[in-house]
């Protein structure tokens, strides 16, 4: 998303270099965020720091800040493509939820794409961060820490603004931290009136497979639900169980050519699903 087009305030910039970093967002013309170049171009792209995440022209090589400014340009056109297709679905007067929406990029589009009510909730409170960017472009979205709970397989609101459903309800790059994914599309299924968007790593294989890396010994969790770094289901049991949930049609959605490139997609198999009842 290029902030330049709206118009903020030095202030609003400065505040958005402290609190955007993760998402891919064009600050003004020498800065800009994400974390694409180090998806595609760091040797241990998990390990990346929140601080590697703004570019600064200014400062940086010029091969780095050419790398990271297409990068996370692709990076952008792909999740403005993934909001296009929610927005799409989703009537104007209805509810958006974007589950694990970081510092919003999701949400405060699909608002301003035009859907009335638009959540996003993540376990870190990423409020002032979403407030600024409805500041900065006029968009309503809404915010509240949120998350699955692996001990309860619910997904758990602080505050869920009057919403028991949403109409469309997507999640990013989320599954392959949790340790129950079949539980998670249970919970995201329960919140979906409508429709699931879906983008993560899956095997390329019909059969009803579950991978796990060995435990994750840095977030201090017990067996099981230490099983919460790369987890990755196949394609047929996430197929097999949007079916079982409900979600009898869907749709992929296909790598455009200035979305992120197609060799980033190998060894992970990398999709975008849209399943609808």
């Amino acid at each position: 998303m290029d902030l330049r087009q709206f118009n903020a305030t030095p202030a609003q910039i400065e505040a958005a270099a402290q609190r955007l970093r993760y998402q891919p967002f064009v600050l003004d013309d020498d800065r800009h965020t994400g974390v694409a170049y180090s998806w595609l171009h760091t040797s241990d792209p998990v390990a990346a720091a929140e601080h590697e995440f703004l570019f600064d022209r200014r400062t940086a090589s010029p091969d780095v800040w050419s790398k990271a400014l297409d990068a996370n340009r692709r990076l952008a056109a792909m999740y403005d493509g993934f909001v296009d297709r929610i927005v799409n679905i989703c009537p104007p007067e209805g509810a958006y939820l974007d589950v694990g929406c970081n510092t919003g990029y999701f949400p405060v589009r699909a608002s301003l794409s035009g859907i009335r009510t638009t959540v996003g909730i993540d376990p870190r409170n990423y409020t002032e961060a979403v407030q600024l960017l409805n500041q900065i472009t006029g968009a309503s979205a809404k915010f509240s820490v949120g998350s699955h709970d692996p001990y309860t397989h619910s997904i758990d609101m602080k505050e869920n603004f009057g919403m028991e459903k949403f109409d469309v309800v997507s999640t990013s790059a989320v599954l392959c931290h949790l340790p129950d994914p079949l539980h998670f599309l249970t919970a995201l299924a329960r919140l979906a009136s409508r429709a699931v968007f879906i983008w993560g790593a899956f095997m390329e294989t019909e059969e009803l497979l579950i991978h796990y890396n060995p435990l994750n010994r840095f977030t201090g969790r017990k067996f099981p639900n230490g099983f919460d770094e790369g987890t990755s289901i196949s394609l047929g049991l996430l197929l097999f169980s949007m079916s079982e949930l409900g979600f009898s049609h869907h749709e992929e959605l296909k790598m455009e050519p200035e979305w992120m490139p197609e060799c980033w997609l190998r060894p992970a198999c990398l999709r975008a699903f849209l399943f609808w009842r």
